[in-house]
């Protein structure tokens, strides 16, 4: 009886620990497939999302030995990888090169874009789900799996509001900056920088990508 109350009370913490830190994952997705088609957007995310749970459960497996190796720069590496996804993600598009992209090309980018973008971001998702299940391997895996639907509905609807209100794509966007320079700044390789610094900059980051968003909208259209 204990155990089934320890299970339950666990996979309540597991269920809430999803919730909240699937706001950047579902941010990804949504930035990598509002410029697809209707039917290209859901196959891209269902596979982008099936692949970073994948990649999380193989995370979650060699999680005691990857932290292991001190030296490894993982964090560092993944926010300078997100740092540029994110650019992508929000830097005006060229018309001309839009047009010369095909759909199917625009839909293995963006199923590229969220795995590695995922990838990144998962470290810190897998160790509070692990923390969660106290070592029960099957609450760590009905957490992983339980970011299938919140992730992928997530995303479909917030891809939506993105369409629909521009701005919106720039929340993400500062969101994802927020969180590649406070990977950055969390690296072992940077410690001698202040901690005070690894607020100021993700927080400074974030606000830059809000206020370089207002600007883009607010930008004349050029008539040529």
């Amino acid at each position: 009886m204990d155990n089934l109350i320890t299970c339950i009370i666990g996979a309540f913490q597991i269920t809430l620990l999803d919730i909240v830190l699937s706001g950047d994952n579902i941010g990804v997705i949504a930035l990598a497939t509002k410029d697809l088609p209707e039917k290209y957007a859901k196959k891209a995310s269902a596979i982008g999302v099936f692949a970073a749970v994948l990649l999380r459960i193989v995370f979650t497996c060699f999680m005691t030995y990857i932290l292991l190796i001190e030296w490894l720069p993982i964090k560092l590496v993944g926010g300078i990888l997100l740092t540029k996804i994110t650019w992508n993600f929000i830097k005006p598009n060229n018309e001309n090169e839009n047009a010369r992209i095909s759909p199917s090309n625009k839909f293995i980018g963006a199923i590229w874009s969220i795995i590695i973008a995922d990838a990144t971001m998962s470290l810190d998702n897998v160790l509070a789900i692990a923390g969660a299940a106290d070592g029960n391997i099957v609450l760590v895996i009905f957490g992983l799996l339980l970011n299938i639907p919140i992730i992928f509905w997530g995303s479909q609807y917030v891809s939506r509001l993105m369409k629909r209100y521009p701005i919106v794509t720039y929340i993400g966007g500062a969101i994802l900056a927020h969180t590649a320079f406070k990977m950055i700044l969390e690296d072992k390789l940077i410690s001698f920088i202040p901690n005070v610094f690894g607020v100021i900059i993700p927080n400074a980051a974030a606000i830059l990508t809000i206020i370089y968003g207002l600007y883009i909208i607010k930008k004349p259209v050029q008539i040529h």
